[in-house]
């Protein structure tokens, strides 16, 4: 898979390691969804609060 600067950058400042790296080891991309899952579920508590706030 080929990936675009913009993804590299973003997971080097995000995660502190390249796409390849990321693609390698199961490891990393273990800890990179569980923080992905985590900022979602923030995005969703902060956005119903602010939906709620705004009834």
């Amino acid at each position: 898979m080929q990936t675009t600067e913009n993804i590299e950058k973003t997971m080097l400042l995000t995660h502190g390691y390249c796409f390849e790296e990321y693609n390698r080891s199961l490891d990393k991309k273990i800890i990179v969804e569980k923080n992905r899952a985590q900022e979602y579920q923030k995005s969703k508590a902060v956005t119903y609060e602010a939906n709620k706030k705004m009834r």
